[in-house]
């Protein structure tokens, strides 16, 4: 559904009209061409720029060589858009002295003397009615559409004054660099524009670089006012992720409920009008790839402005992307940029050896033991060589069939809760059921993936980490500890399957890894003496590769 927006220029005349205005003239100038200041200029959105002049003044001929290239330059960077007029406020000026002035500067702009109307036209700058006169050269600007007054523009010199001229016509004139903005501040990079003309076809134009204006659109009439709609329906999964769900779960429940009102509108996936369960089965189902985009709802969504006129003023629209509440979406991005831990938590996955047509379990166990608010994962598989079952839970409440999805070859998971859930070190948290079709490792099937679903777990306190695999060492037959009780070291027996580089843990009663070294072990048997240092005394499990192989009875260095 787009969101429009009526931007009516009119608006924007009655803002001004209580700004000083230009009188209006007619002149006549010395190649006998008459003008009217309003009629052929101001109304036609055109820059008028003014010198009062008279033609023996020393100061104007210095002036003249500066005016004349700034014409030119205006007249290629604007044409059809700018007109200069010399008006003299002498009544000896007449029309022909006018025009030899203009012959022997080399000047090409309308030149008007006291019988073309000059001396009418200057005597309200004269006056004092916009300031005090000081006198030829001054130079007046009066802006297109309103006819407001820049009067007496000057600088130090003859070319600091066209610099100054030159500045204020780029800023009249220039093209309006339009934006839309992310709720995050974020320039929103590519989208689409259509401006509806009553009566006529609508004008469409893609957005590739973040910025647009009237320019974006060719063969627009003048209007009043023009319709103007964005949209955006790509990459849906930008910025969305189990960790939103975990965040419009503590909204439901009240525990932190939103503080941006663009948060109900992003958090909404079904369009409502509320935030409900329902959304977070919805937004679930997009990100374990049931569905390709939410059905209700395109992925971008936009605001209307808020006070805003176009094309003299930019449209302020705000781009929401449905389901992302935190706002982490890249406007210029497919990929998520989402506030990660300073570390990773590993995870374990079991790799067994499988025969044709067993039927066996998988378990994906954390390496210590952490609060959890939510967690999202995928798996690759080879569906001629592996059947994925069913996938549960044992210790995440609220995990059901709702919170994983295969297809083509993949699983996903998402779990999400509003509460902190504990889930122990080396206990299983996720377990796939799953059916070998072939004699195999799992490793050679099955495999973590996160180009589409990156792997991550969320803490109790909401930083995001990144789920690190890894494998169990592949112990063959029992490890031996010796001594046991032992103090100051211990030796590490064990056979091993092939040659392989593992990490030997030591782990208190609480899960927490209290010391770790890095092995090379070798196909066979292996004999390892460990040291470790500032190790309280205490009862240790001893791991390798994850995988418990014993508990040692430290009495210390």
């Amino acid at each position: 559904m787009f969101q429009k927006i009526l931007l009516p220029v009119f608006l924007l005349l009655s803002s001004t009209l209580a700004a000083t205005q230009a009188p209006d003239f007619n002149v006549t100038d010395s190649d006998g061409n008459t003008h009217n200041l309003y009629a052929d200029y101001v109304n036609q959105d055109k820059v008028v720029v003014l010198e009062i002049f008279f033609t023996t003044c020393p100061p104007c001929a210095t002036h003249a060589p500066y005016w004349k290239t700034l014409y030119e330059n205006v007249q290629m960077q604007y044409p059809g858009q700018v007109e200069f007029f010399m008006l003299s406020d002498k009544s000896a000026d007449v029309n022909t002295l006018v025009s030899q002035y203009k012959i022997d500067k080399n000047l090409a702009m309308p030149g008007v003397g006291s019988q073309g109307g000059s001396l009418e036209a200057v005597q309200p700058y004269k006056s004092g009615q916009f300031g005090p006169f000081y006198g030829t050269p001054t130079f007046v600007i009066i802006t297109p559409g309103t006819g407001e007054v820049i009067y007496d523009v000057r600088g130090g010199g003859a070319s600091s004054t066209m610099g100054l001229i030159q500045q204020e016509i780029d800023q009249l004139l220039a093209v309006p660099q339009c934006h839309i903005l992310t709720t995050q501040g974020d320039t929103l990079k590519q989208y689409g524009l259509q401006v509806n003309i009553p009566g006529g076809n609508p004008v469409f134009s893609q957005v590739q670089d973040g910025v647009f204006s009237l320019e974006n659109f060719s063969g627009l009439p003048s209007l009043p006012f023009y319709e103007m709609i964005p949209s955006k329906t790509d990459d849906p999964l930008n910025g969305v992720s189990t960790f939103d769900l975990v965040q419009i779960n503590k909204q439901i429940l009240g525990i932190a409920p939103f503080t941006a009102p663009w948060q109900f509108v992003a958090g909404d996936a079904n369009n409502s009008g509320t935030i409900t369960t329902f959304d977070i089965v919805e937004i679930r189902k997009l990100i374990l790839g049931v569905y390709d985009s939410l059905p209700n709802a395109t992925s971008w969504v936009f605001s209307p402005p808020l006070d805003s006129i176009f094309p003299q003023e930019c449209p302020e629209f705000l781009a929401i992307k449905k389901g992302d509440v935190n706002g982490n979406a890249i406007p210029d991005s497919l990929q998520a940029a989402l506030d990660r831990g300073a570390y990773g938590l590993h995870f374990e996955l079991d790799n067994p050896d499988v025969t044709a047509n067993e039927r066996f379990a998988v378990n994906i166990r954390p390496e210590a033991t952490v609060e959890v608010l939510g967690l999202q994962a995928a798996f690759r598989f080879d569906p001629e060589a592996l059947e994925i079952l069913s996938v549960r839970s044992g210790n995440l409440p609220g995990f059901d069939e709702t919170c994983w999805h295969q297809q083509d070859g993949r699983v996903a998971v998402s779990w999400s809760s509003g509460y902190p859930e504990t889930a122990r070190a080396f206990e299983p948290v996720i377990t796939l059921e799953l059916r070998a079709s072939r004699n195999t490792t799992l490793s050679e099937v099955l495999m973590p993936e996160s180009s589409r679903l990156p792997a991550e777990v969320y803490d109790h306190e909401g930083i995001v980490h990144p789920m690190i695999w890894s494998a169990p060492a592949r112990v063959v037959g029992p490890a031996v500890l010796t001594p046991n009780p032992a103090r100051g070291f211990f030796v590490l027996s064990l056979e091993h399957a092939n040659p392989e580089k593992t990490e030997v843990r030591l782990l208190g009663t609480d899960g927490r890894i209290m010391w770790a070294q890095h092995l090379d072990l070798v196909a066979g048997p292996n004999r390892l003496e460990l040291r470790p240092e500032s190790l309280p005394a205490g009862l240790y499990a001893v791991h390798v590769g994850g995988c418990t192989v014993g508990k040692l009875l430290w009495l210390g260095n």
